[in-house]
């Protein structure tokens, strides 16, 4: 089977990044061979506004996608006329950043009459977790980032099954906007997990969401009034350092704690279907977590997650969806110009049909 050169470009939020892989199309092939990946991240800059502003995001997309992709093709030691498709994300996301990267894509397939595969970076996340290992269908994946939170039957590239869903906010929210009660930078995800190793994860207690629902549903909203009511009776804890550390080692507890409780209802609901031992994947950026980590691969057995540089939004996931899906997906040129974005995606009606 030949071999596609595959462009992949993501800019959902506010991560731009650009990947060229190399591989053999469909789920049966192989792990591809990443030449090159290349990525701005936006925190520095958003820091100061102690979160994502879509129109700060859409124009420093703008003003870094022509340089990473120059830089991308430079790096893999391929010109854009060796290109074989260009995936990229066109939903969820940010409707002004998804734009930004869409146009680009479809810039770069006006040039040289290159097909496009728009691609859900939801689906993306999981999957990426065949650029390190061979996963088998159907697999159980848990998708856990800053806007969403989901468990999901995967029986092919394109066949998603929702099983629970956040019903408010996702895991990753409930991180960074703990962490600004708290006080703590943007995003506060990676310093409360640094901090929580330092703390006594059962020094405060915190509510896990929907504990008797009985289903694999999340929610969060619970969990950060609990922090911001606690902070109001005890506004010192802030300022004592180790206080903070078990602060951090609790609430990060609560978060985790409902993630783990969850996946025990998602499995019993593959099990109803005749599934029985399937293989769990975990991807998202909240997949870089380490407690969360721990505790899954300590919990439940064939536990894999996405290697960290892999779990943020990257063009890897994005090239690798588009060379796995190829056949189904791809849109030939010219009829790939006419692609838009959508900022929206998760209704359920959707979910349980064939992903694109």
């Amino acid at each position: 089977m030949k071999k596609l050169t595959v462009l992949g470009i993501e800019t959902s939020c506010d991560d731009t990044s650009v990947c060229v892989i190399r591989g053999e199309y469909g789920q049966a092939s192989e792990r591809p061979e990443v030449l090159a990946l290349d990525s701005f991240s936006q925190e520095t800059l958003l820091r100061k506004w102690g979160g994502v502003v879509p129109e700060i995001a859409a124009r420093n997309h703008l003003a870094k996608i022509a340089p990473l992709i120059e830089q991308a093709l430079e790096k893999a030691n391929v010109s854009l006329a060796d290109i074989d498709l260009l995936g990229v994300t066109t939903h969820p996301g940010l409707l002004g950043p998804l734009l930004t990267g869409l146009n680009a894509a479809k810039t770069l397939s006006l040039k040289q009459e290159i097909p496009i595969l728009p691609v859900n970076h939801l689906y993306a996340h999981l999957e990426a977790i065949h650029i390190s290992e061979e996963i088998s269908y159907p697999y159980l994946g848990l998708i856990v980032s800053g806007g969403h939170s989901l468990y999901l039957l995967v029986s092919s590239p394109t066949e998603f099954e929702i099983l629970g869903t956040t019903i408010d906010d996702a895991a990753g929210e409930a991180f960074d906007k703990g962490g600004k009660l708290m006080g703590l930078g943007y995003p506060a995800g990676r310093e409360i997990d640094d901090r929580a190793k330092l703390g006594d994860a059962n020094k405060y207690e915190f509510p896990i969401g929907l504990r008797q629902s009985g289903d694999a549903n999340l929610s969060y909203s619970g969990v950060k009034t609990s922090l911001r009511q606690f902070l109001e009776k005890n506004p010192g804890v802030t300022e004592d350092e180790q206080a903070m550390n078990d602060l951090c080692a609790s609430y990060q507890h609560a978060i985790v704690g409902q993630l783990k409780l969850k996946m025990r209802y998602a499995i019993a609901q593959v099990e109803d279907k005749g599934f029985k031992d399937l293989q769990i994947v975990v991807g998202g950026g909240v997949a870089c977590n380490s407690y969360l980590r721990k505790v899954l691969t300590e919990t439940y057995k064939n536990v894999s997650f996405v290697l960290p540089r892999y779990c943020t939004d990257n063009g890897a996931m994005i090239a690798n969806y588009a060379l796995r899906t190829f056949e189904e997906n791809q849109i030939p040129f010219p009829e790939c110009l006419g692609i838009d974005a959508k900022g929206r995606y998760l209704k359920k009606s959707e979910l349980q049909t064939k992903g694109q």
